[in-house]
């Protein structure tokens, strides 16, 4: 009897690996071996997801403007506990972008995995992509040629993406797991609302002090579990809960402080901080009867960094100066103010700024980290408050 059972759970596995080989559209996949029963491996599944996923899936179809934020090339590599390949994977989606794939891998039992997740990898370093191809089971170099890989980013096309987890594996037949991977970027959007009687040009925006390289794979420092509510989850996991909750609640400026701050982390050591410049013009509509013009600026993407304020030496706060050149009437004015609320600047953020002109020449800035929405011309604030 317990012969027939343990048949009955192998045949199920394979009719699985059929229907989630078939979850990864367009992708070749380098792993063909048949899954077989063996009293020395177990079988591992994998779901790679983003971090927005539902978001993304919403939009993967008709948006232009974020197509850099999917998976285009996914690489898995799952390492022994002594660090030497077991399986390194690699799929090609081609040009149908992905939010999500599931992979199923034989692996050994008893001893806990590193498994690293990398996606658009070649928009890191071409050279990177190539070297990893030659990589196979048993090689040792890998976390050596990956962990401190450093890349000056490119926004323009796929943005790298990358995570890494340890699972253990013991004695049971089959591991499931969910993995989320994290931009190597930060995104910055920005909502105009003028509520003065002429329209206003943005003609650029500069934001400093922003690195000018990244790593490939997060360096994110101790602690890596953090708490949410009562939970302790892995980094990654509570990063994926707070951008959740972001979603439900986009225009919360008080979330961040309410769950914390990633401040913990390294930026490479040889980078400089700059101002970076995203040049316009935006027009920012007049008032019209008593509706006040609106407009979003395009979405843009900068490198994590990590701009401590004075007196910091390692890690903790960190500040950022926003400056807009921006002309109203054909008079040239500049506006410069440190960010509010902007505490830390790690990879996956997105800063959602909202910026209201009054009458009174008065520039007001909110911002609100963590925040993905859909940006649309006639986007919704709310109400200010009166004192």
């Amino acid at each position: 009897m317990k012969e027939i059972l343990r048949h009955i759970v192998w045949m199920t596995i394979l009719v699985s690996w059929a229907l989630l080989s078939a979850s990864c559209r367009g992708g070749e996949v380098s792993y063909t071996d048949e899954v077989q029963p063996d009293d020395d491996t177990a079988i591992l599944v994998l779901r790679t997801g983003l971090l927005d996923q539902t978001r993304a899936s919403d939009r993967v179809n008709d948006a232009v403007d974020n197509s850099v934020e999917y998976m285009y090339t996914l690489r898995i590599v799952i390492l022994h506990e002594n660090g030497t390949v077991e399986h390194n994977m690699y799929i090609d989606f081609g040009e149908i972008p992905q939010t999500e794939c599931y992979r199923i891998f034989k692996v050994t039992r008893n001893e806990t995995k590193k498994i690293y997740l990398i996606a658009n990898e070649e928009n890191a370093s071409t050279d990177l992509h190539e070297q990893l191809e030659t990589l196979t089971t048993g090689n040792t170099t890998f976390a050596s040629i990956v962990d401190n890989f450093v890349f000056i980013p490119d926004y323009k096309n796929p943005i790298p993406m990358s995570s890494v987890y340890d699972v253990p594996v013991k004695a049971e037949n089959l591991v499931e797991r969910e993995f989320y991977l994290v931009r190597a970027a930060t995104k910055f959007a920005f909502r105009f609302t003028n509520k003065r009687k002429s329209k206003v040009s943005i003609d650029a925006i500069h934001i400093s002090d922003i690195a000018g390289a990244t790593y490939l794979i997060p360096h994110k420092r101790e602690p890596l579990f953090m708490s949410f509510d009562d939970e302790s989850l892995y980094w990654i996991n509570w990063l994926k809960k707070v951008a959740d909750e972001s979603q439900q609640s986009p225009d919360d400026v008080e979330l961040a402080d309410k769950r914390g701050w990633i401040q913990a982390y390294d930026i490479p050591s040889e980078t400089s901080h700059q101002e970076v410049t995203v040049n316009g013009p935006l027009e920012v509509p007049s008032m019209t009867g008593d509706q006040p013009g609106k407009a979003v600026f395009p979405v843009f993407y900068l490198p994590e960094s990590k701009k401590l304020k004075a007196g910091l030496a390692t890690y903790g706060e960190q500040e950022y100066t926003l400056k807009l050149d921006m002309s109203e009437n054909g008079k040239e004015l500049s506006f410069t103010k440190t960010f509010p609320n902007l505490k830390a600047l790690f990879r996956n953020t997105h800063v959602l700024v909202d910026i209201t002109f009054t009458e009174k020449d008065e520039v007001k800035v909110q911002v609100v980290p963590y925040a993905e929405v859909i940006l649309e011309p006639e986007f919704g604030l709310k109400p200010e408050t009166k004192n």
